[in-house]
């Protein structure tokens, strides 16, 4: 048996991007035949064709053609831009939320204090069974 196919086992157990990978460059670098990764693998003719164009526009492409990534950087940047605007939302939700929080702790203490009626629950204190 090819001692290719064996690695290729071992990574077969999670269908990853990885084992995909893995199996496209085993196959471009000619180290295993088309044959042989449809009898071990069960990966047919079509499921490879279209694992070497993906491998291909993803991995190769960019390196052939670099300002084709340029591109693909500004789709990133703008995609940052939205991470740090989504960051900046949840920074001002946060804030209010501790406010919000502050405010209730205040008003269950100045309640407390007024009717001396303990609200808090203190720690380890039983539920009352109904």
């Amino acid at each position: 048996m090819n001692p290719y196919i064996n690695d290729l086992l071992a990574y077969r157990k999670k269908k990853t991007r990885l084992f995909k990978w893995k199996v496209v460059e085993a196959y471009r670098a000619e180290r295993v035949q088309a044959s042989e990764l449809e009898d071990k693998l069960g990966i047919s003719g079509t499921e490879l064709r279209r694992l070497n164009r993906s491998y291909y526009r993803c991995r190769i492409l960019p390196l052939l053609h670099p300002s084709k990534r340029r591109r693909l950087m500004k789709r990133d940047a703008d995609y940052v831009k939205m991470l740090e605007r989504k960051l900046a939302d949840m920074e001002k939700e946060n804030q209010f939320l501790r406010l919000q929080t502050e405010a209730y702790q205040t008003v269950i203490q100045i309640a407390e204090e007024q009717f001396n009626i303990p609200i808090v629950k203190k720690p380890g204190a039983k539920r009352p069974k109904n």
